[in-house]
Order: structure tokens, then C-alpha cells, then sequence
């Protein structure tokens, strides 16, 4: 039998690719944010953990980080049972 035949009926299954966005909030402190960033976002410095809670604290929201879900819900969990306000969204919406 030929392989073809095999394997020819199986469809793969995308996955989505998922958003998390920190939103901002008057109950946290501006280091607070900062190091709650950089412990649980993965590639997250000091830096971009900065700049990240000014975009979020100018314009209301920003990207922190973009995966699939077993991490993105991962980091949303810890970030949220830390008190920050977070969405996961399926798309970018910028």
C-alpha cells in the first residue's frame, strides 16, 4: 500500500496564535509592574518592562507578549493572580 494513501486524510490543525495585553490600572504601583514584568514574561528585562508600562500607562493598553495557548495562559494566570490587568486576545489590535 502506498504511503500516500496512508496519510492523505489527515488534516492538521492550526493553532492560534494568541495576544496577552496589559491594560492600565490606578491600583498598581509603576515597580510594582515592573517586577511583575520582568519575573514572569519570558525575554522581559528591566528595559522593556519599561517601556511596556509606559505604552500601557499613555495609551491603555499594550502587547506584552504573543505564543500559544499552554504559555500565553501560563503567564496570564500569574500576572493576573498578581493583581495586573491583563487580556489574552486572539488578535492584534493595535
Amino acid at each position: 500500500m502506498e504511503i500516500s494513501k496512508l496519510f492523505g486524510n489527515i488534516k492538521r490543525r492550526r493553532r492560534k496564535r494568541l495576544f496577552l495585553y496589559l491594560l492600565n490600572d490606578d491600583k498598581n504601583s509603576f515597580n510594582y509592574v515592573l517586577e511583575a514584568l520582568t519575573t514572569y514574561v519570558p525575554m522581559c528585562n528591566s528595559l522593556r518592562a519599561e517601556q511596556i508600562a509606559m505604552i500601557a500607562h499613555n495609551t491603555g493598553q499594550c502587547c506584552i507578549y504573543s505564543g500559544f495557548a499552554p504559555d500565553i495562559y501560563f503567564i496570564y494566570a500569574h500576572l493576573q493572580k498578581n493583581g495586573l490587568q491583563v487580556q489574552v486576545r486572539d488578535t492584534n489590535q493595535n
